[in-house]
């Protein structure tokens, strides 16, 4: 205690452990004299410090359980002290660790320690769980014991099989394994303790192939083996499916089992070839598919087993085919599609074989057949041939067949049938279009040595319709008058047409010395009946009844040109050489007689004895229409009165006109304008053209000075008076304007006088018009 103040302070360490408590007397003394005291007693209680940690007693901790013990069980109570006091000593208890898989319990408060789930020897065979007890001052302060578990063992696990998935096990075995051989070791593992742990197998059954070729000899081992006395083949069997039992050897609750599958599958050898699904593979196709257009696919099956069963496929082509320019087969699937675009018309069908080959060491292989048949599209257009034909004509023999015209097509069915149409319309001609056979129309004449050019196309019936390039016809009208010839010939016109040939040959033999490229052109064969009319065979007009015949004498009439290359004039400008009859008649008839109908001479006879009489056309039997109407006297003459009325109406119609021009004075045209003499420089004189068509009406400019004219006829090339420029009575006097188209400048004209005045400027220039924008500038 301090003497002066009175403080008391602690001197020395307390511990209220050792003494809880103090109880101090305290006197005080004053300074008078007598010095007088007083006296008081002080209580000090100690209060407590949490210096004491806590402290577990009873130990150690440990107990054993069998793995199937019933859950939940008490184990432990744990206790412990703590020397201080209140808050200081009240404990609380924990597990620090060895409780991973939450076996344990461990109340806080009471320190019950306690078993919550289900042990496992097999899987933890003991246990040691840290406790750490705290008390509850600040710092707080704790101790650590261990609670040690031990589990026993019970047999309540069966065997495992070890590599099982799903309950099987795989072996391999090639199938030329030996008897002994071992195929797979099977291995089961038991986690239970001492005998319970203990595993033997058994092979129990066979579900899949054949029974007892295969044999577990060793039950403690689990090998599996081939039996004594067995050959495999994999081909007959290829896998087994064996049912295989594992036991462990506990007796508490007995020994326990389990059973599992074993596919032993046997390797292959290379000992099959591939096989085709057909022995001949058919397949259509259009010609216009694609590139890469799948054909058809081939299917080759390999009995044996991975590369020995694998299966490539590639083409074996015959000699000379050109199948591999249009197909090609990939290697894995057999699928065939197209290498490039097919064309029916250049090959239709294809036939090749596909060879299917394995994978194995020594490779295998066999082939099948494949036909591709290509279907038609309509992608051809029909041509021509010849494209260019040459014919001569009668110009008065009206619906003969010129030429009947040949277009062909590659296409199959709708796409080559053929129908013909004119390219350019042709009037005096007529055209069959499924026969194709060109006429001169009934009724109609040619001109006389005229040239035609036809020109024609052909189109297909397919879809779509494709049609050809024009194809030319040139016809040749020539009187037959004075170009046809014609002999009589004692034969059939059957016998005649196996010497067609002969008699143009021969024929020609006779004009070869004048015209060294001379040609004979057979025009028709006319049948001669018993009443001495005519039947064309060859070309009917039409006009003719075909009579009854004796088949024995026909007449041939022909035509005779200078130059056999005439067939290829392309040019109708250029005429065809026709030799006249007058030249040609006297080389093949008697030459006693230079005109009229005679007997062949001597080297026609020689070639050609059939022959009976030759004649000029104008000779023969023909129909009277063989002479053109305006030929003969009638016709001539109504002819030149026809023309000479003609001549007298046009003069009359021309003398009228005259008188009724110039019958009355009508004011003129202007020839040349005048300009005004304000104007800077003169107007060159030109022509003024009045046009009806080109008169536009414009607009009149402001402050316009008009030019009055003489008007005059045309034809009046008197001296005209110089105009002058006038002011008109009334403004509306001149009620119409317009351009002249040969100068552009602008006028004004009286609709009922006809007269008319130049329209000018104030500085004297004339008035253009832009005829097209319909509006005037001054110049």
């Amino acid at each position: 205690m301090d003497p002066t103040t009175g403080a008391i302070t602690v001197g020395a360490l307390l511990d209220r452990e050792t003494l809880a408590s103090y109880v101090l007397i305290c006197k005080a003394i004053d300074q008078g004299a007598p010095a007088l005291t007083g006296t008081a007693t002080l209580t000090v209680g100690i209060n407590d410090l949490n210096d004491n940690p806590p402290v577990f007693i009873n130990e150690p901790y440990a107990d054993t359980l069998l793995e199937n013990v019933t859950v939940p069980v008490s184990l432990f109570t744990l206790a412990a002290t703590d020397a201080d006091q209140g808050v200081n000593a009240r404990l609380l208890f924990s597990i620090v660790s060895g409780n991973g898989q939450a076996k344990f319990h461990l109340d806080p408060v009471t320190g019950v320690f306690s078993l919550v789930a289900t042990l496992d020897r097999d899987t933890t065979p003991s246990y040691s769980v840290v406790i750490k007890v705290t008390d509850g001052g600040s710092p707080a302060l704790t101790d650590q014991t261990t609670v040690s578990v031990t589990v026993l063992d019970v047999n309540d696990n069966a065997p495992a099989f070890v590599a099982a998935v799903n309950g099987l096990i795989t072996f391999y075995i090639g199938e030329s394994a030996s008897p002994g051989d071992v195929v797979g070791s099977l291995v089961a593992f038991d986690p239970d303790y001492g005998d319970n742990g203990k595993v033997s197998y058994t092979l129990n059954d066979t579900l899949v192939g054949t029974d007892n070729h295969f044999v577990i000899r060793d039950v403690s081992q689990g090998d599996i083996s081939v039996n004594n006395g067995i050959s495999l083949d994999r081909e007959k069997v290829n896998n087994y499916l064996l049912v295989v039992i594992a036991c462990d050897a506990g007796t508490d609750p007995g020994p326990l089992c389990t059973q599992v599958q074993v596919n032993v599958l046997l390797q292959d050898a290379n000992d099959n070839r591939p096989i085709f699904d057909q022995i001949l593979y058919q397949a259509d196709v259009s010609e216009d598919k694609p590139v890469d257009y799948v054909v058809l696919q081939v299917v080759a099956h390999d009995n044996d087993a991975v590369n020995n069963g694998a299966v490539a496929y590639s083409l074996k082509l015959p000699s000379g085919s050109t199948a591999a320019q249009f197909f090609v087969i990939h290697p894995s699937t057999g699928i065939v599609s197209l290498k490039q675009q097919l064309d029916r018309e250049t090959a239709d069908r294809f036939s090749f074989n596909v060879v299917a080959t394995d994978n194995g060491n020594t490779a295998l292989s066999s082939s099948t057949s494949v036909v591709i048949t290509v279907k038609d599209v309509n992608d051809n257009a029909p041509t021509f041939n010849p494209d260019f034909i040459v014919a001569a004509v009668a110009y008065n023999d009206d619906n003969k067949i010129l030429s009947t015209l040949s277009a062909t097509d590659p296409d199959l069915e709708a796409g080559s049938k053929v129908t013909y149409k004119f390219y350019k319309k042709a009037d005096d001609f007529e055209l069959e279009q499924n026969a194709g056979t060109v006429k001169v129309i009934v009724g109609r004449q040619l001109k006389v040595d005229s040239t035609y050019e036809l020109q024609f196309v052909a189109a297909d019936n397919g879809y779509p319709t494709m049609t050809s390039s024009p194809a030319r016809l040139r016809v040749d009208a020539f009187d037959s008058n004075t170009k046809l010839l014609s002999v009589d010939l004692s034969m059939s016109e059957e016998q005649f047409a196996a010497k067609t040939a002969l008699f143009e040959s021969s024929m020609a033999k006779q004009y070869a010395s004048k015209y060294p490229k001379v040609r004979v052109i057979i025009y028709d064969v006319i049948r001669r009946t018993y009443d001495g009319s005519t039947s064309t065979t060859a070309a009917p007009t039409g006009r003719k009844k075909r009579a009854t015949t004796d088949g024995h004498r026909i007449t041939v009439r022909f035509f005779v040109v200078q130059d056999s290359a005439d067939g290829e004039l392309t040019d109708t400008s250029k005429a065809r050489s026709f030799v006249p009859n007058s030249d040609a008649l006297p080389a093949i008839t008697d030459p006693q007689k230079t005109s009229g109908c005679s007997s062949a001479n001597a080297n026609v006879q020689a070639a050609f004895p059939e022959i009976i009489t030759t004649c000029s056309q104008r000779d023969t039997n023909a129909t009277s229409d063989d002479t053109p109407w305006i030929s003969t006297t009638t016709g001539i003459a109504v002819t030149t009165v026809v023309c000479v009325l003609a001549v007298a109406i046009i003069v009359a119609i021309i003398v009228l006109i005259w008188c009724c021009c110039f019958s009355k004075k009508r004011p003129g045209t202007p020839v040349k304008p005048y300009v005004s003499p304000q104007a800077t420089s003169p107007e060159p004189e030109k022509t003024f053209k009045e046009s009806n068509d080109l008169r536009r009406e414009i607009q009149t400019p402001s402050k316009v000075e008009v030019v009055i004219e003489e008007r005059r006829p045309q034809n009046d090339f008197r001296p005209l008076r110089r105009p002058a420029v006038l002011k008109p009575e009334k403004e509306d006097y001149y009620d119409g304007r317009a351009v002249d188209p040969a100068t552009g400048k602008v006028y004004e004209f009286n609709s009922k006088t006809n007269e008319r005045r130049w329209l000018q400027t104030p500085e004297g220039g004339a008035v253009m018009s832009d005829v097209e924008s319909e509006s005037f500038k001054y110049e």
